[in-house]
């Protein structure tokens, strides 16, 4: 059989793929009749459902406002609610915020960007905040843990070379573990750039009971022994998420006093 050219094979590549998209647009146009029967019929079981009261309306203004994660204008209540105004609408937004603040919620209904949307009252902040914190806390701890131990066997390595093995951005961490004083800059790799060389502290010794690097255990034990000797306040800080605390019991007793005859 005679060699293809090039061009010939590019030629047998296109006539290829002209063919399979023949067959999937054969293939779209026999399914979509049945497709568009089906999200009429979706739509038209839909658009039966009617509001039956103002109650009910307020009820599916807060079901809206609730799951859409960008402010929701009057004309996208309008196609929600269907038989209702703007002009009955926004009425009915007034008596939800009014409601909202005479029980005590922590949530509101406020107005922004042209439209509406729920959020949690400014007083419940600190809480909010404290779980975030907390979260960003774990998160932070393991990315320590893994840059700690990757630099403890390669060392002296820099920056660069730990992301290629972590996949991560990791130059806020080495700042972390530096004012920590498990690693420092040990030098600068001779390569374009000469970037910075990172290597272990005596302290980083001292926290894993270790004469000197040479003494490091199997690789397999490292990260384990990493998590278990060295504490999360060496690694992070928490003063934030003890602030954020003695901050809301502040404004708690702020809050009291206010309201104190």
């Amino acid at each position: 059989m005679p060699k293809l050219s090039d061009e010939q094979k590019e030629k047998e590549k296109q006539a290829q793929l002209k063919a399979l998209r023949q067959e999937l647009e054969r293939e779209i146009s026999d399914q979509l009749p049945a497709i568009i029967k089906e999200e009429r019929r979706s739509t038209a079981k839909i658009e039966a459902y009617q509001v039956r009261n103002d109650e009910e309306a307020k009820r599916i203004i807060e079901a809206v406002l609730f799951t859409s994660g960008k402010p929701v204008t009057l004309a996208d209540l309008k196609r929600a609610l269907g038989s209702y105004s703007q002009a009955k609408i926004e009425p009915l937004i007034r008596e939800l915020q009014s409601e909202y603040e005479r029980d005590g919620r922590s949530f509101r209904i406020q107005e922004i960007a042209g439209g509406f949307e729920c959020a949690t009252a400014p007083k419940f902040a600190p809480w909010i905040l404290k779980l975030e914190l907390q979260k960003k806390s774990r998160q932070a701890t393991q990315s320590a843990l893994e840059t700690l131990a990757i630099l403890a066997y390669k060392q002296p390595t820099t920056r660069a070379e730990i992301e290629d093995l972590r996949g991560v951005d990791v130059s806020g961490v080495l700042v972390t573990l530096i004012e920590r004083g498990l690693i420092k800059i040990v030098g600068r790799k001779e390569v374009p750039g000469r970037p910075f060389l990172y290597g272990t502290t005596d302290k980083f010794l001292e926290h894993f009971g270790l004469k000197s690097i040479t003494n490091l255990p199997d690789i397999s034990e490292i990260k384990s022994l990493i998590e278990n000797s060295v504490k999360r306040e060496e690694l992070l800080r928490t003063e934030k998420i003890i602030s954020v605390e003695e901050e809301a019991k502040k404004d708690e007793a702020k809050e009291n006093k206010e309201h104190e005859p």
